[in-house]
């Protein structure tokens, strides 16, 4: 019983994640306050402590953009 009780807490707080929309480089390079928030974002703020894969996969079109 304690098991599922704890698998089903863990569903709950998975599930009650919300899926971050990454802007596409066109986005970003057409509108330049989005581009510096997300430019932030990554350098130093909060995607800034991610591993290299996941890092890669939010921020790719920032540094396409910044080019």
């Amino acid at each position: 019983m304690r098991k599922l009780l704890a698998l089903s807490g863990l569903l709950f707080v998975c599930g009650c994640q919300s899926a971050i929309k990454v802007p596409t480089a066109q986005e970003l390079v057409a509108n330049p306050q989005l581009l510096a928030e997300w430019q932030a974002k990554c350098d130093t703020g909060e995607y800034s402590h991610l591993d290299s894969a996941e890092k890669a996969s939010l921020c790719s079109t920032t540094q396409e953009a910044g080019m």
